[in-house]
């Protein structure tokens, strides 16, 4: 697979990435041996994206092709990352102020959802350094913390629209789970139930609701 992007927007994308945002870096030809199993991984998701795309009816918003668009390149340059020596340079960010800017941002988002690669450029750091501060502040890495602010933001989607009007993987979708079994399993396992089941449970108060307001 060749992907193809223009150096400038390539910098702005790895703002925060050191040598990887010198667009000299990318005029020299160099060939890099990735982990295999990085390799496999980005084909995974790859695939995934791919295939979701072709099963959704409609066209992704604004906000969901950004994010797809980040996540296809993000699997190629984690490929790239893990074959290059990490950078000795230190950052001064404290790992505490680092994820507090990190959860003011993400509030600011309002619910939309937002790649690693945005939160990155936004707060001018490296994944390693936004990684190492999450990791040291809250027991989890940004990548985990971020898919639990968008499976949080579907949860409150399918609280409060009628189920019977919403299509519950292409919600997923518009927030960055192109594979239906694969966010149906980090939902049950972060809410203890399925995407359904909240579903279920939503209409059940709704009609309560109903029944209370006709007596």
């Amino acid at each position: 697979m060749v992907i193809s992007i223009a150096l400038p927007e390539l910098s702005l994308l790895l703002g925060s990435e050191g040598r990887l945002a010198d667009q000299a870096f990318w005029n020299r030809k160099r060939l890099c041996h990735t982990d295999s199993r990085i390799g496999d991984e980005a084909g995974r998701r790859l695939k995934g994206i791919l295939c979701g795309v072709e099963r959704k009816a409609t066209a992704p918003s604004a906000h969901c092709g950004d994010f797809l668009r980040r996540t296809i390149i993000e699997a190629f340059m984690v490929s790239l990352m893990s074959a290059l020596p990490q950078d000795s340079r230190r950052s001064w960010n404290t790992g505490a102020r680092l994820v507090t800017e990190a959860e003011n941002y993400v509030d600011a988002a309002a619910g939309r959802p937002v790649h690693l690669s945005e939160l990155c450029s936004a707060l001018k750091v490296s994944r390693r350094s936004l990684h190492r501060a999450f990791a040291d502040t809250l027991g989890i890495g940004p990548v985990a913390y971020l898919r639990r602010r968008r499976l949080s933001a579907i949860r409150s989607v399918l609280k409060q629209c009628d189920p019977a009007t919403i299509s519950i993987g292409d919600l997923a979708f518009e927030y960055g789970f192109p594979e239906p079994g694969r966010f149906a399993a980090y939902y049950r396992a972060h809410f203890g139930e399925s995407p359904s089941e909240t579903c279920l449970s939503t209409m059940r108060e709704t009609q309560l609701a109903l029944q209370r307001a006709s007596q």
